[in-house]
């Protein structure tokens, strides 16, 4: 009984218009996304390419300087600046990606993007920035499975066809279970037809080459996907056994997809802000600008005493000067982390929030994308000043009017030139972080088809 049952939703589905408009809505949006993020990617990755040639080229001149002077004075006004190479699965979703600097100077703490990303292209793609998969999936196919489903009881009332149906004494777990079933394949099958059509695209362009473990991601992010999809199914599926008129069923999943895709994630960060404040940057900025000013006004009155044993309690000043700093630093970061927290946790109480946490993580372009690469750039400019340091202390330099003398012959190693290294999780690790969203996922599956059953079994068929 049940496999004719699905077979019945299933026909029924297939033959309507809605499912005609569906499939062909799926399928294009999903390619078109496909198509435009992986020409996005293989432009950021050509722009790299040229990068990373024309920095070994100016490795191999500075080189090839046959004076030692010279060659430390090229390597002092040279910025070595690092290169981030673009992220692969942000054709899938596009998280941090596009607007973390593509660039890094070894110079200073200030990241920069390359004049490529600025001016080498025309500026309405940052106006209209191409829709990656994630977001088609989380905006308008989680819109598509709710109107897929929302008069699948209902509707069915209205025209009497559930009343005989019911009349057959056919148990309404199984009546709702093929429901179920049914529309959940109608809308699967056309979205799984679309992806693989993109991926099929992509891998025969060349816009992306995964590899055993971004292939295993690539998976990872559509079975995600598929369960974020069913979410919102389950839950028109609920509506439309917690309601008896189909048009008002359409307006509550209206409501609910506004609520849950629109309010719930943008006040999240507002709320959380309120909530758990944290004093602004530049207030931190300027009380550790206070403390070096205090430590200096006191190494400057200790100076002037000129008694023995001052070297010491200067040394200490600047000591607890630091540590005091550090502390104001941790203080912030604290605080900035506990607000991040409380947002995040608020905005799981949209399925919206929890997909994008998950399939962001796995894909290596969420949150964790920008601690990986703030403490990137903070281990490249410390290598490149301990790069400094060591030809300093590994010889006499002294500055003249000809150019810096005593420098060691063969210090410069172009391969020992710091490098720009972004760490990336493996994919355990990405899994285990977004495990708590994708449970989830699976919790708001159970909640809304049980709630759908228990409505069902109340339901009024007359």
């Amino acid at each position: 009984m049940l496999l004719r049952l699905i077979r019945k939703e299933v026909l029924n589905n297939i033959l309507s218009f809605r499912f005609a408009v569906t499939y062909a809505l799926l399928f294009v949006l999903v390619l078109v996304s496909v198509f435009l993020m992986g020409n996005e990617h293989r432009d950021r990755m050509e722009r790299y390419t040229m990068e990373e040639a024309r920095f070994r080229d100016r490795l191999e001149e500075i080189a090839a300087i046959p004076d030692p002077g010279k060659q430390f004075q090229e390597v002092q006004r040279e910025d070595f600046s690092g290169l981030r190479r673009p992220a692969a699965l942000a054709i899938l979703a596009r998280g941090l990606e596009g607007s973390l600097p593509s660039r890094v100077s070894s110079q200073n703490r200030f990241t920069m993007r390359s004049s490529s990303d600025r001016l080498g292209r025309n500026v309405l793609f940052e106006v209209f920035q191409a829709p990656d998969f994630a977001y088609v999936v989380n905006i308008v196919i989680s819109l598509l499975a709710l109107l897929f489903v929302f008069d699948s009881v209902c509707g069915e009332k209205e025209q009497g066809t559930l009343k005989l149906l019911m009349a057959n004494s056919v148990p309404r777990d199984t009546v709702l279970l093929s429901k179920w079933i049914g529309g959940y394949l109608s809308i699967a099958a056309p979205f799984a037809v679309a992806v693989v059509t993109g991926y099929l695209y992509l891998s025969l362009s060349g816009a992306i080459e995964l590899d055993g473990d971004d292939a295993i991601r690539f998976a990872s992010i559509l079975g995600v996907s598929f369960l974020y999809i069913s979410a919102f199914f389950s839950l028109g599926l609920m509506i439309s056994t917690a309601t008896h008129r189909a048009a008002t069923a359409l307006l509550m999943s209206l409501l609910v997809w506004i609520v849950w895709i629109l309010v719930v994630p943008n006040m999240a960060p507002i709320v959380a802000r309120l909530t758990a404040p944290v004093p602004p940057r530049q207030v931190i900025d300027a009380e550790q600008r206070a403390i070096e000013r205090e430590a200096q006004l006191l190494q400057e009155a200790i100076r002037k005493r000129k008694v023995y044993g001052d070297a010491k309690e200067s040394e200490r000043i600047q000591q607890e000067s630091e540590q005091r700093k550090r502390k104001l630093e941790d203080f912030y970061k604290d605080r900035m982390a506990s607000q991040v927290s409380l947002s995040q946790n608020l905005a799981r109480l949209s399925p919206s929030a929890s997909y994008l946490f998950a399939v962001t993580r796995l894909a290596g372009t969420g949150p964790a994308l920008f601690a990986h690469f703030s403490a990137a750039v903070e281990r490249f400019q410390q290598e490149h000043q301990d790069l400094q340091r060591s030809v300093y202390e590994s010889g006499s330099i002294n500055w003249t009017r000809e150019g810096p003398q005593g420098v060691p012959e063969d210090w410069f190693d172009p391969d020992a030139v710091p490098r720009l290294q972004v760490f990336q999780e493996g994919i355990s690790e990405a899994f285990d972080a977004a495990l708590f969203d994708i449970l989830l996922l699976v919790v708001y599956n159970v909640l809304f088809f049980m709630l759908s059953y228990l409505f069902f079994l109340r339901y009024d068929v007359t």
